[in-house]
This record gives C-alpha cells, structure tokens and sequence, in this order.
C-alpha cells in the first residue's frame, strides 16, 4: 500500500513520462526533424562522436608515423569532422600539411591550435590535452616568413621572366619551391622554364610533383602528363593516371592519355621507375641516373621504394590476364649517388623478404 507522498511522486513520474512520449512523438513527425536527421553528425551522441574522433586520430597518427601521409590527411579531417575543436587533430595536421609542403594549411591548423587553447579551460575535460607541444609565435612566423620569402623570389622570378632572362628566372623560382614546396603555382612555373629551356627531363622532375598532389586541376595535370609522353618518360606517368583515373576519367582528353597504357598483349606487365641491378652492402644500385631525369641535387633528397610485383590474375576460362596481385613493398630507399646512367641508394628500411637485384624501384614524393 502506498502511502500519500510515494503515491503523488509515482503520479508525478507518470506524468512527466506521459509529456515527453507526446513532446518526442510531435518531434519525430516535424519536417524540420526529418530534415536535421540527414545531417549525419548532429544527432550522434555527444560520447559517440568523441569516441568516434579519437579514433580517426588514433588512426591518423599512426599513418603519419608511418608515412602513408594521404591516408593520414582522410583520417584526421574525419576526427575534426566528429568533434572540430579536437586540438591534437588540428596540431598533427599542421606537422603533416609543413612536411608536405602546403604551408598555408599548416598555418590555419596551428592557428586553430593556438584559438582554441586559449578557450581550453570552457571545454570538455576530453579536450585538455597536457604534456604536448604546441607551435608557439615563434614556429607559426617562421612559416609565415617562409611564405612571404617565396613570394619574393616567385615575383623577382615573373620579372626576370618577362625581361628574358631565363636562367635567373629558374635561380628564383628554384628558391621559391626550396621555401614553399608545395605551391602548385610555383612548380608549374619552373616545370614550364626547364621545358622551354629544353631541358625536358629536368622539367618532368616538377611536373611529377605537381601531379603527385592529390588536389592538382585537371589542366595542370594534362599539360604535366602531355609532356612526360613527349619527353618518353611514361614509367613517370603510369602511376600518376592510375592515381588520379576516378577524378579525372570523365575529363576530356583524359582516357586518351590512359591509353597510352593499354595494350592488348600482356598489357599488365609492372611499370616502374627503374630497377636493382646490384647489392652493395648497405646500399643498391640503380639502372637508372641522370639520363632518365634524375639530378645532382636529388642527392640525400630523393626518396624510393622497392617492391616486387605482385603475380598475374586470369580469367580461368580463357586464361586471358585480368589483374594483378598487391605489389609487395621491399625496401625505403634514399637515392646518394648519381651518375650518367646508374646511381646508388642506401637501403633506410628493409621488410622481411629482403631486397635483391631485380626489384623493381618507383619514385616518392620529392620533400
């Protein structure tokens, strides 16, 4: 039997329930609930989101960590997506946007980073991040000089340019990448001195790096891939469609230069930038040197990979080649030594299987 005062709370909780059940079902049945329910992040759990953000990061930084810097990029927007003010997002982002050269975003995370520790003690105790460095003034001047000494050497570069004076324009313009790496802009201007200046291999070198971005326009990267298939040089290009052929397949002109890649017997066969020809110790050497483009001052700059290619799939009813297995990765390489057709690499990393002549090598991307 209930007494008087545990009968008005039971009466009380009844009622309570009663409203919200009403309140919920008029909501659910709101075109603005329908509308707010497509907005995949808004209706996730505070817990959930922060869980699902740390996660991405977690993942994020260990592809850092381990080079696989595009990956790295995808996982840790997605942590900022989940929860925008995750700060050690924001500060991994800007370390990985510096090493590849895109100085302004690295700038705008780092900015972030300094926002948002000012409004740390108005957050949630999951954002205090302790014991971390963080960029200073200091670290974001020095980048912000950087841009602006690029920007100085570009415009002296214009100048020469249009006064004819081409080899100081490829001086300046070299300084120009040697401070912002990563300015689309600026490669595409050096790539187009060396190649009016003849010196096509050379000029393949920074269309190649352009193209290796994964935001290059598609004009840059048909102009880039044109001239890499009238310098010869389509081992540089094969990876570079392979890269970009679900951006770019629909583009006009593009399946064009795919093709260049198709042929109809044993069109699998594995392309690559060059090949071990010997071991040295702790060092390989190469069946490709200044002849197929490479330069002095690729010297302890160059990075590469070995890999073996991965064995042939047929269809087994006609036997007719289909694809191919994962490449194997086999070694890190940094290219050394540089000669008229050879040149030499110091083995930084090896895998288990072990690297031996007859891998073949492709290029990373220049730093």
């Amino acid at each position: 039997m209930y007494t008087n005062s545990s009968a008005r709370k039971l009466f009380i909780k009844k009622a309570i329930i009663s409203l919200l059940c009403i309140n919920c079902f008029n909501l659910l049945f709101t075109p603005h609930f329908l509308e707010a329910a497509e907005r995949k992040p808004d209706f996730i759990k505070t817990e959930d989101r922060l869980d699902r953000a740390l996660t991405a990061y977690e993942l994020g930084y260990k592809y850092y960590r381990y080079g696989e810097f595009e990956k790295s990029e995808d996982s840790l927007k997605e942590a900022l997506y989940f929860e925008p003010n995750l700060i050690k997002a924001h500060y991994w982002l800007g370390k990985l946007y510096r090493e590849m050269g895109r100085l302004d975003d690295a700038l705008f995370h780092w900015e972030e980073v300094e926002r948002l520790n000012r409004l740390i003690k108005f957050r949630r105790e999951a954002l205090k991040i302790e014991n971390n460095e963080y960029p200073d003034y200091i670290q974001r001047k020095k980048t912000s000089d950087k841009i602006k000494k690029a920007k100085i050497h570009y415009d002296k570069a214009m100048t020469l340019l249009d006064e004819g004076h081409w080899d100081g324009a490829e001086i300046e313009m070299d300084e120009a990448i040697k401070a912002y790496p990563g300015n689309p802009q600026y490669l595409i201007m050096m790539a187009r001195i060396l190649w009016d200046k003849k010196e096509y291999q050379a000029s393949v070198k920074f269309y190649r790096d352009l193209l290796s971005s994964r935001e290059v326009s598609y004009q840059h990267f048909k102009e880039g891939a044109e001239r890499m298939l009238k310098a010869n040089m389509d081992y540089v290009l094969s990876p570079l469609v392979a890269k970009h052929r679900l951006r770019f397949e629909n583009q006009p002109g593009f399946l064009e230069i795919a093709n260049h890649f198709i042929v109809e017997e044993k069109y699998l066969a594995p392309v690559a930038a060059g090949k071990v020809i010997k071991r040295v110790d702790g060092q390989v050497i190469l069946n490709i040197g200044m002849e197929e483009g490479l330069n002095l001052s690729d010297e302890f700059r160059l990075t590469m990979k070995a890999y073996r290619p991965g064995a042939v799939l047929k269809d087994p009813d006609n036997g007719k080649e289909i694809g191919r297995e994962p490449d194997k990765a086999i070694a890190d390489l940094l290219l050394t030594k540089v000669y008229k057709n050879t040149s030499w690499a110091l083995i930084r990393k090896e895998f288990s299987t072990g690297l031996k002549a007859g891998d073949f090598i492709e290029f990373k991307k220049t730093r």
